[in-house]
C-alpha cells in the first residue's frame, strides 16, 4: 500500500500498523460509511489488542486521515446513519464524543478514555545504548514488578503480557528508570517509561525509551508510543525518543462509576 509521506514513517511500518488495525478493528468484514469511514461488528479476533478494560461494543480507530469503526452488529446502521457526517481527522471533538457518548450510555456504556499513539520516526538517529542499560530477563521483570514502582512502564495486564524490560540500576539493587514493552497484537509492542522522582531531568525516559525502540525494530516488531493528548512531558519523551503522532483511539467500557481512564 502507498502513502502520501506527509510524515517520516516509514511505508513498512505503516503497513504493519494497517495490518494490526486490521485484526483490532476486524476490517475483513468491514463495510465503507464514506471515503474516510469504514463500519465492521464486533469480534475479538486472535492477535488483536485486547485490552482487559476494553469493550469491543464499539471501537475507533482513526489513523492516516481514515476512521476505522467496530461496533456490535444490531446497532451498526443506527451508527452508520450517524457517523456519516463525521469527517474522519475531527472525529475526536467534544461535541461529536459527547453525542457518541450519550448513545452508548442508552447501552450501559461509556467513552473511558482517548488515546494518542505514536509510531517510528523513520529518520530518527540510532544511540549508542549506554553500558549501564540492563536488559531484563523474564524472572528480573516479574520481580520487578512485585516493587510496584514501575506501572507506566509495565501493564500489569492479563492481556497485554509484559516482554521487555529495560532499566537503569542505582548501583544499590534498584533501579533509577525503567522501560518496559507489552505484547499487545500479533505485530506491535506498546512501550511504557518511568523515572523515579529523584532522577527525572536527567535524561532517562528518552533514552531508555529509544534504546528500547530500537531493541523492538531489531525484534521484528513495530514499537508504538501512546500518551494522553493533556500529558505534554510524556509526548515530549516520545517526540525526543524518535517517535512521531500516528493514529487516535477511543476505549468504551461497561458503565462503572469507579472507572477512570484505563491509564489511570
Amino acid at each position: 500500500m502507498c502513502y502520501t509521506r506527509v510524515m517520516r514513517i516509514s511505508d513498512e511500518h505503516l503497513d504493519i500498523m494497517l495490518s494490526q488495525i486490521e485484526l483490532d478493528c476486524n476490517l475483513e468484514e468491514a463495510v465503507k460509511i464514506k471515503d474516510d469511514m469504514w463500519i465492521a461488528p464486533s469480534a475479538r479476533l486472535p492477535g488483536s489488542r485486547i485490552i482487559d478494560k476494553l469493550d469491543p461494543f464499539f471501537r475507533v480507530i482513526v489513523y492516516m486521515g481514515t476512521a476505522y469503526v467496530m461496533a456490535d452488529e444490531e446497532t451498526i446502521p443506527g451508527w452508520m446513519e450517524i457517523l456519516k457526517d463525521y469527517p474522519a481527522e475531527w472525529f475526536f471533538n467534544y461535541g461529536r464524543l459527547r453525542k457518541i457518548d450519550g448513545i452508548l450510555n442508552e447501552f450501559d456504556r461509556e467513552i473511558i478514555d482517548t488515546h494518542l499513539f505514536y509510531l517510528p520516526d523513520a529518520d530518527a538517529p540510532k544511540i549508542e545504548i549506554p553500558g549501564d542499560y540492563k536488559l531484563l530477563t523474564a524472572d528480573e521483570i516479574a520481580q520487578v514488578k512485585k516493587g510496584d514502582a514501575f506501572h507506566n512502564a509495565f501493564a500489569y495486564s492479563p492481556t497485554q503480557a509484559d516482554v521487555y524490560g529495560l532499566g537503569v540500576a542505582d548501583g544499590k539493587g534498584f533501579y533509577k528508570a525503567m522501560a518496559g514493552a507489552s505484547e499487545d497484537g500479533k505485530y506491535v509492542r506498546q512501550i511504557g517509561i518511568d523515572v523515579l522522582p529523584d532522577y527525572e531531568g536527567e535524561g532517562y525516559g528518552t533514552g531508555l525509551t529509544t534504546a528500547l525502540k530500537q531493541r523492538i525494530i531489531e525484534d521484528g516488531y513495530l514499537p508504538f508510543y501512546g500518551t494522553s493528548e493533556s500529558h505534554a512531558i510524556s509526548r515530549l519523551v516520545a517526540s525526543k525518543a524518535g517517535f512521531l503522532p500516528a493514529f487516535t483511539e477511543l476505549f468504551v467500557g461497561k458503565i462503572d462509576p469507579s472507572m477512570g481512564g484505563i491509564y489511570d
